[in-house]
């Protein structure tokens, strides 16, 4: 090996590369360029003079020693934090990273204004934020890859504490010019007349939009799904092109609706929201920057920004 020391920042790197088996997917995570992720790779390597990933053409995989090197590094890390923790911690400052993980269209929209009023308070700490399908950010909590998670499913775990984070308003929304527009409101029982762009079965706005038709003897089988998406913002821009209506977090939807690219219509006594929590796991040691972000989250101060989406 190298007399150089390993830099913490290339095993930060390498955990995520390790994670996402793509450089492009890791420098989106860690917001650095593809080319200074291959960079540090290929630093870490040299220094510990052994290939970490296998390249195959674009992609990469996890080799053997990789494999050996991820709980290592992992270790590493957490001890660093502690000792930059303790150490700050007797000068009066917070220093640190602090790892989310996020699975809502709402929480997308809600976390980045309590992560800068986190930052503008405690400037000597990092935030970095994942955003993937739903269930993923409770995978890694549950995991100890991330301290916290925001997500609307909550799946009944004796080691993960839930606390209620915000509410996430579902609308209808159709381009202009279609015929719901003519209309006040609309009755459940006509959303099947017309094509919809909806999220895929397993999200939480299809879980949502299950749970308001079934109080009206009504499933999401029986409407007219034309085009499915896997993310809000895929689902408002086909609803501009006239593909359908599309059912989206009202947060979500705000631009369009104030431009008037889309129309909000109103379902007549059907009430669509997705609940969103917060999440930590209670086994695993909470850091002193993780305890401040939970009780920052949902101090008074900042609940302004928990009501933006209701």
């Amino acid at each position: 090996m190298s007399d150089n020391l390993l830099e913490l920042h290339e095993l930060r790197v390498f955990l995520v590369a390790a994670e996402t088996e793509n450089f492009s997917e890791t420098g989106r995570i860690l917001q650095i360029s593809q080319p200074a992720v291959s960079g540090v790779i290929q630093s870490l390597e040299q220094r510990l003079q052994t290939r970490l990933f296998d390249r195959v053409g674009r992609n990469i995989k996890l080799n053997e020693m990789g494999e050996v090197l991820v709980p290592l590094a992992r270790r590493l890390l957490k001890d660093a934090e502690q000792l930059q923790e303790f150490v700050a911690q007797h000068r009066g400052t917070v220093v640190g990273q602090l790892l989310l993980g996020c699975s809502t269209a709402g929480g997308r929209y809600i976390l980045p204004k309590l992560m800068a009023r986190f930052l503008a308070r405690y400037p000597k700490t990092q935030i970095i934020c994942d955003v993937g399908p739903r269930g993923q950010a409770l995978e890694r909590l549950c995991e100890g890859k991330i301290d916290l998670a925001v997500s609307s499913l909550r799946v009944p775990r004796k080691a993960v504490e839930y606390r209620h984070f915000a509410d996430d308003r579902l609308v209808l929304i159709v381009p202009p010019g279609h015929p719901w527009t003519q209309r006040e409101s609309l009755r459940p029982e006509e959303l099947p007349e017309y094509p919809l762009v909806l999220r895929e079965p397993s999200s939480g706005t299809i879980i949502a939009l299950s749970s308001a038709l079934a109080q009206f003897e009504m499933s999401v089988e029986m409407l007219q799904v034309r085009l499915t998406l896997g993310s809000t913002e895929s689902i408002v821009r086909a609803v501009i092109e006239g593909v359908g209506g599309g059912i989206v977090s009202q947060v979500a939807a705000e631009p369009a609706l104030s431009q008037g690219h889309v129309v909000h219509v109103p379902i007549e006594e059907m009430t669509l929201v997705q609940h969103l929590y917060m999440a930590r796991h209670k086994q695993f040691r909470a850091s002193r920057l993780q305890t401040l972000f939970w009780d920052f989250a949902f101090a008074p101060e900042n609940e302004d920004v928990r009501q933006l989406l209701t």
